[in-house]
């Protein structure tokens, strides 16, 4: 990943017994966000040998594109899914000059209303 683009990072725990569906979820989110207006990549990972550990990132080419972004329908899944987790998810957001977490979701989401 290159250090100029953004990156959201967000991996949590999930029982094995939900490992598939939200998998499947997840694929879906990333098919759509690849079709996004800057998105450079987009990837899902699972580790079942590992506690059910689900790691999903997004890369963008900028701040502004990672922004509008988590405005749209499909952050908003992403948001369900991840507040379904039986364990608080570790989120980052890494910028260009520093490195957000949940703060920054909270943030970006109030300034556009």
């Amino acid at each position: 990943m290159s250090s100029t683009h953004v990156h959201m990072k967000v991996e949590w725990h999930v029982p094995i017994s939900q490992a598939s569906s939200t998998m499947s979820a997840l694929h879906s989110i990333a098919a759509e966000t690849r079709t996004r207006h800057g998105c450079v990549g987009c990837s899902v990972a699972t580790d079942l040998t590992h506690r059910g550990t689900v790691r999903y990132t997004e890369e963008w080419l900028t701040e502004e594109d990672l922004r509008t972004q988590m405005q749209s329908d499909t952050f908003v899944q992403l948001i369900r899914l991840i507040e379904g987790a039986t364990e608080p998810p570790r989120i980052e957001f890494v910028l260009p000059h520093e490195t957000r977490g949940l703060d920054f979701v909270a943030e970006v989401r109030a300034t556009a209303k």
